[in-house]
Order: structure tokens, then C-alpha cells, then sequence
């Protein structure tokens, strides 16, 4: 059983902390604007930092915690309706930082070279230069009425949210109440900030 070492852990959690902002802050919430996001990516890598520091610190680290750790992991739900891959990368890099900046094993050059890769790759590649002008999204409606014309339908989606869709696919019709709900796919012109 290894003990704590309060100097060393306090360290890589400032290592984490402040990789966390840079991917969090400064990266994601700056351009998407979705606290609700951050303050889940924050949650899962403080979760995550204290029990790969708790387990480090109790004993030594085997195959048996990876299936653990994969376990408890898996139990978070991450494809939800509301995250779109973005949210998903952003997730995944906060539970990385979390848990590697919690191991106790590792050196602390390495957790650092590690932090930098993964804090930099997320300002590179979602600063908003790389994007093209346009994006594409894809929203969920559900309609008041039914239209079984493609044609129709497609008139209508373009003239209630202003675009024309790229896509749409119906999911459901319910003849009885005269609703359905259509995923559609539009396109959408980026205004750089």
C-alpha cells in the first residue's frame, strides 16, 4: 500500500487543472457557449482524477483496475440525444486528463507532455480556422401535422427554419394525433468570431 504523497498529488492536479481550463475554457466553451457541457467535462475529469489518485495511492495498478475502471466508465452514457461529437471529444479528453493526471505511477514529464498533446490538439483542431464557412447540423422536430408528400414536406422544413435541408428522414407518424417527428439536416453559414 503506497501513501499519498500531498506535494506530488497536489502538483499533478495543478498539471490538470489547468490543462482542463485550456480544453474546457479557453478551447471549447469560448467558441460552443454550453456551461451545461463544461460543468460535465469538469465533473468527469475531477471524478476521474480522484479515483485514478485513490486507487494509485492504494495499491499497485493491475488488469483487474483497467476492467474496473472500463466498467464504471461504461456505465456513463455518452451518445445522449443532446451530445454531438464535439461534446463527445471534448468528454473524452477531460476523462483522459483526469485520469492520467492522476496516476501516481507515471512520471511527471510524461503526464505533462501528455497534457500539452491533448490541450493543444483541442485548440488546433477546434479554433474555428480549420471549420468550413458553413456546418451542418442536424436537429430533431416534431411536427403538428402530417405530410406525406416528399416535396411538401421538404417546402415546408425549409420554410419553417429558414434553410432548405441537405437531409431529412422521417422517424415516426402518428396518424391518430396527427403529429411526426422528422430528423432533418441543415446547413448553416458560421459567422467567424
Amino acid at each position: 500500500m503506497n501513501e499519498l504523497d500531498l506535494p506530488v498529488l497536489l502538483r499533478d492536479l495543478a498539471l490538470n487543472l489547468g490543462a482542463l481550463f485550456i480544453v474546457v475554457y479557453v478551447s471549447y466553451f469560448r467558441r460552443h457557449r454550453r456551461w451545461d457541457q463544461v460543468v460535465g467535462y469538469t465533473a468527469f475529469n475531477i471524478s476521474l482524477f480522484t479515483v485514478s489518485a485513490a486507487l494509485g495511492s492504494s495499491a499497485p495498478l493491475n488488469i483487474g483496475v483497467g476492467f474496473g475502471l472500463f466498467a464504471v466508465l461504461s456505465i456513463v452514457r455518452l451518445r445522449s440525444a443532446e451530445s454531438g461529437q464535439i461534446e463527445i471529444g471534448y468528454t473524452m479528453i477531460a476523462l483522459v486528463l483526469g485520469l492520467m493526471s492522476g496516476l501516481s505511477g507515471m512520471d511527471f514529464e510524461v503526464k505533462l507532455v501528455f497534457a500539452v498533446l491533448l490541450s493543444a490538439s483541442m485548440l488546433v483542431i477546434d479554433n474555428g480556422r480549420w471549420q468550413p464557412i458553413r456546418r451542418r447540423e442536424r436537429l430533431r422536430l416534431e411536427l403538428d401535422s402530417v405530410i406525406t408528400d416528399e416535396n411538401d414536406l421538404k417546402s415546408h422544413l425549409a420554410s419553417l427554419l429558414g434553410s432548405t435541408p441537405v437531409l431529412f428522414d422521417v422517424r415516426s407518424i402518428d396518424f391518430v394525433r396527427e403529429t411526426m417527428r422528422v430528423d432533418v439536416v441543415i446547413e448553416r453559414r458560421l459567422t467567424q468570431d
